[in-house]
């Protein structure tokens, strides 16, 4: 398989690679976010909202992923959440002055560096914070903006993450990595194969969130039926092509972690998903559905092989 090189929307795993470099990791220490985007499992496993009718490729959350991903790692660091707006501020400035810190989830709506921020509320993001300064922070934005500034009131808004449905909890932030053990390549697969089982089965079973193979046969039996336009750019924009290119890096994993069935099914799901880009863009939603349907069926496979890790 040639390996897939270029942009996606990879912000968390992007923000920790920036985060473990700027902590004092050299190149060869960390693997590439391809691969740490697989450390916090978000590439396997589905869920479908019913209020929103959207759906997730993915099975986790990328807050508890970030948690996950950093101590399959073998590294720790400071994890802070809650407070008032100046204790977060606080928290903050002291922590700029002995690294980078990991902001987030915030929401995308008060990024207003961003030129389509006023689209993008109640998006989730995370990026690095480089310093704080008298009245904003300095940001290198995995989403194509570095050294990126932001007034202390629109980052304090994006902060608070208060239509950010996965995080209860205000203001967090990581800082102060620093490793505790070295850990192999393949131990950190090793490691993590329990978890993707237990993504790829997780079915919250309603009535607000479906997961595992059920949410995916909802999306289809929803793009059967008139599809809104909200669901139609968020699939489009965001939602395929982010499952393509995870479902080739989580496919590249597995066959180093020597699981090769399992990455050849991800790779058939890459293959089918890419392949539901084009009928999409032109508005043939039944021909995107039986995709979608094809799609879950290689997902109960894969449920199949992986039960035994």
């Amino acid at each position: 398989m040639i390996p897939y090189v270029g942009n996606g929307d990879y912000c968390y795993a992007n923000s920790l690679y920036m985060s473990l470099l700027g902590s004092g990791a050299t190149p060869d220490q960390v693997p590439s976010p391809g691969f740490l985007e697989c450390l916090t499992t978000l590439p396997f496993g589905n869920a479908y909202r019913t209020s929103t009718r959207l759906v997730l490729f993915d099975g986790f959350d990328p807050d508890q992923g970030l948690t996950r991903a950093i101590a399959t790692l073998g590294w720790t660091c400071q994890l802070e959440r809650g407070g008032n707006e100046q204790e977060a501020l606080r928290r903050l400035r002291t922590a700029c002055q002995q690294g980078p810190v990991l902001l987030g989830p915030l929401d995308m709506g008060y990024l207003t560096y961003h030129p389509n921020a006023s689209f993008l509320g109640g998006a989730d993001h995370f990026v690095v914070v480089l310093e704080v300064l008298l009245d904003h922070v300095l940001i290198h934005d995995p989403k194509g903006i570095p050294y990126a500034t932001l007034p202390f009131d629109a980052l304090l808004q994006a902060w608070r993450a208060e239509r950010i449905s996965y995080i209860d909890e205000t203001y967090t932030m990581r800082a102060d990595f620093r490793p505790l053990e070295t850990v192999s390549r393949k131990a950190m697969i090793a490691r993590t194969l329990p978890y993707i089982r237990e993504n790829v089965q997780r079915d919250p079973g309603g009535p607000e969130v479906y997961g595992s193979v059920r949410a995916l046969r909802m999306l289809a039996q929803t793009l059967h039926e008139e599809v809104p336009e909200h669901l139609a750019a968020h699939l489009l924009s965001f939602a395929i092509p982010l499952a393509v290119r995870r479902n080739l890096d989580a496919q590249a994993f597995l066959a180093e972690g020597k699981q090769p069935e399992a990455a050849e099914l991800l790779e058939q799901q890459a293959r089918l998903l890419g392949q539901a880009q084009y009928p999409g863009v032109q508005h043939s939603w039944s021909a995107v559905a039986a995709l979608i349907d094809q799609v879950a069926d290689v997902e109960e496979r894969f449920i199949a092989v992986s039960a035994s890790w």
